[in-house]
Order: C-alpha cells, then structure tokens, then sequence
C-alpha cells in the first residue's frame, strides 16, 4: 500500500463515510457514499504519471504534523507505510510536503469515481424525471423503499427558478447490474422544472445501499456547472 485515507463526519445526514487507497502497483479502490460521481464501490489503473506523482509526494514527507483539526472538521485520517495513520483534517490545501500530500490525497477521492466497480449515480433524465442509474461492472443491491429527493432549478448565475422535495416509495431492495435504471417522478407540484433552456437543474437523491446484512445510507448528487456570468455573454 501506498497510501489510505478515510474521511468520516456523521454530522450530516446521510453520514459521509468515504475512502481510497493506492496500492503499490497503483491500484485505485474506494468506496462513496456522499458524491457527484456515484455511490458504492469503484477501483481502477492509476496511469504511469499519476502514480509516479503521489509517490513523489509519499517520498518528500518528513515528520507527520501536529496541526490540530478545526472545531467540529470532519475526520480524515492518511495512513502512509512509514507514518501509520496521520490526522490530515487540520492541514488545509496548499505548498509544503504535507499539504500538498494531503491536497492530493482527497482529490484521489474525485479521481476514484472514474472507476465505477458497482455503483449508482442519479440524472436529471428529463423535465420532472430523475434516474438513478448502475455505474461499473458489478451488481450492487440498493434499498429503495424510501427515496428522498431535492431537486433545485436554476436560471442564470444560481437565480432561483423552481425547487422540490419529497420522499418516494419504491421497491425494498432491487440488484441493480450494468444497463440498471430506474426513474422517480420529481413532482406533481415540481412539473415543468429544467423545460426552459437557460434553466439547469440539481438533484440529490437519498436512499440505501447493501452489503450483507448492513444497510448504509448514501446520496447520489447530480450538480452540473453553472457558467458564471461573464461565461454567459
């Protein structure tokens, strides 16, 4: 192993509970359950240059910091072969050995949901339609008997233009495998909502994943950029 780091913060509903390693033959692997980019379990190849990169940086650490984490941070510990495990939460991204191991080491969380394993994400499919769909090549049993969702329109530059919430009743647990869909009805009250061209529209969609006998909350995000102003000219 390279390099592991954990972040967890149960401060927030459902609880963040994410992480990611390297392995030495740099092997990316994780797990999400708060993301953009899916949630449930990824892995892939790191190219060449990445690797070579957070090796680099492994390489230049010296002694682990002190700095204490903020006032209610979230935990995030780095565990490294040399240093064994390391709170990071009070290192803010920036220059120096440890910043910028720990600057690199949470956008490998990023970076890890290019490798979907067994995941799902969420999409607005179409005005009043959000579709959670399957990521990667393996199946993953998702609880769906209470989905809550938030869907928020904007027009321009974050100007409110319509917003919903509610908690949908689907099946208990479902397999979801490669081409897995499935659609959940943003409304009545929310019709309409991203009709307009110059209106985007983000979702958040709370349900469950599991894994044995363990049900583990988690929430898709679909939160696509909004161009600021002087992008709209």
């Amino acid at each position: 192993m390279i390099l592991r780091l954990v972040i967890a913060d149960g401060s927030q509903s459902p609880a963040v509970a994410e992480s990611v390693e390297v392995s030495d033959d740099g092997v990316l692997t994780g797990w999400r359950s708060v993301s953009d980019g899916g949630v449930g379990w990824f892995a892939g190849q790191l190219p060449a240059g990445e690797l070579a990169e957070i090796q680099a940086l492994v390489g230049a650490v010296g002694a682990p910091p002190l700095d204490p984490p903020p006032p209610e941070a979230a935990e995030e510990v780095l565990e490294l072969t040399a240093t064994g495990p390391v709170a990071i939460a009070g290192i803010t991204d920036g220059s120096g050995d440890w910043p910028s191991l720990a600057t690199a080491s949470r956008r490998l969380l990023d970076r890890l949901t290019d490798f979907p394993r067994a995941a799902v994400t969420v999409c607005y499919a179409a005005p009043s339609v959000a579709r959670l769909v399957h990521r990667g090549t393996d199946p993953v049993r998702v609880g769906l008997g209470a989905v809550a969702v938030r869907a928020t329109a904007w027009r321009g530059y974050y100007e409110p233009a319509g917003d919903w919430s509610g908690v949908v009743a689907g099946p208990a647990e479902v397999e979801a495998r490669p081409g897995w869909t499935y659609d959940i009805a943003v409304g009545p009250e929310a019709d309409g909502l991203g009709v307009d061209d110059d209106v985007i529209v983000h979702l958040a969609a709370d349900f469950a994943i599991l894994s044995g006998s363990a049900r583990v909350p988690v929430r898709a995000k679909y939160t696509p950029a909004i161009a600021p102003p002087d992008a709209l000219r």
